[in-house]
């Protein structure tokens, strides 16, 4: 968990992209990539060390849509590549981890463009598949992972060379994480480390480039209210299903094309409570006591209807005290309508996932004076 949170504040801090230098202006359409991976798995709690057993290898194979400038936050973020990432993971550990595979939708921020040479910075936010995973009588050993679906995400700092117009070769590093945000325990997650190298082919037609001149930035304040619903496991591995909920309200201030702060507050509602509390001697005088409350700042990088949050934030009342008094949230956000957005968030304390919030949300839009 607490890779996943570096992965999003890397990215975030990483929005902000600068001129580039040397901008082509032309481009082709589509392009498909195919790469390799060498690395390993990370041991990033001493539970995790007895999984690592041989180095791992993947193939990971891209198909790859390149942004015209056609829309606003085409030009704002330097023309990104989307794309989608399918890949096949040889763990290292056939006994207890067997392969994996992971699809994941990316976006790729350029951080330099020249004539010739480029560096980007690579984040996706999918689905895995790990062939084994826990089991209390065939696989005890696998601590790592309770579920063979789960939240796969990547981020991948890449420099690509190009040798033609239509060839350009690629290597770079990756961090790429699988966890399913304590649906079903164990769930430590699995982070594999590797370096990776390949070749992209330009394909289908050559798209001109727009660079027409930014319209003016209008400031907004935004309210935004939503409640979500999850489920979630708890320790022993194995065990009861519970349900939990939220109500979060947030007011955000943005100042700029790409990003916004905010402040906001929490409602929390877990069953598992109960379980943890018995298990302490301790019980609640009524179901009230069950609820949490909680208040939290905000970073928001906005990216035209989708949107990628990052929260921080501290309890007011929790009778449970055993997940400390801090809590994080990470977010993925996409704009139904106007008013009307869904939204995927994985909610934790430090380095412990707690659930993965479903929800659906409500906002407002109060528009300030342009720049």
């Amino acid at each position: 968990m607490v890779v996943i949170r570096y992965i999003l504040l890397i990215l975030l801090i990483s929005g902000c992209t600068g001129k580039l230098a040397g901008q082509d202006t032309t481009s082709h359409k589509l392009a498909l990539s195919l790469s390799y991976h060498y690395g390993f798995l990370i041991a990033h709690r001493p539970m995790v060390v007895p999984l690592q057993k041989d180095k791992l290898n993947a193939v990971q194979g891209d198909i790859i849509l390149r942004t015209d400038g056609s829309k606003e936050w085409h030009r704002a973020y330097g023309f990104p590549e989307i794309g989608v990432s399918l890949s096949y993971w040889d763990i290292g550990n056939k006994e207890q981890l067997g392969y994996g595979l992971s699809a994941m939708p990316y976006i790729a921020f350029p951080l330099s463009k020249g004539d010739r040479h480029n560096f980007d910075l690579k984040f996706g936010w999918g689905i895995g598949y790990i062939e084994k995973k826990f089991d209390a009588d065939d696989n005890h050993k696998n601590i790592a992972i309770g579920s063979h679906l789960n939240c796969a995400l990547t981020l991948q700092p890449r420099y690509q060379i190009k040798l033609t117009d239509r060839l350009k070769f690629g290597a770079g590093i990756s961090i790429t994480h699988f966890s399913n945000g304590s649906v079903s325990t164990p769930n430590l997650g699995i982070n594999l480390a590797s370096v990776t190298g390949g070749i992209t082919y330009n394909t289908g037609k050559i798209q001109k480039l727009k660079f027409e001149k930014k319209p003016p930035f209008t400031k907004s304040t935004r309210i935004t209210i939503f409640g979500a619903g999850s489920v979630k496991q708890v320790y022993p591995a194995e065990g009861k299903t519970y349900y939990a909920c939220t109500l979060s309200g947030n007011i955000t201030r943005q100042k700029t094309r790409k990003s916004g702060i905010g402040a906001g507050a929490d409602i929390f509602y877990d069953n598992s409570i109960y379980k943890k509390l018995d298990e302490r001697d301790l019980t609640l005088n009524n179901s009230f006591e069950a609820f949490r409350v909680g208040l939290h700042g905000s970073y928001e990088l906005v990216i035209s209807d989708l949107s990628l949050m990052l929260s921080m934030g501290g309890y007011l009342y929790s009778k449970l005290q055993n997940d400390g008094s801090i809590y994080h949230r990470i977010a993925i956000r996409y704009q139904i309508t106007e008013k009307i957005f869904a939204c995927m968030n994985l909610k934790s304390h430090w380095g412990k996932a707690d659930y993965i919030e479903w929800g659906i949300g409500y906002r407002l839009d109060f528009k300030k004076k342009d720049e």
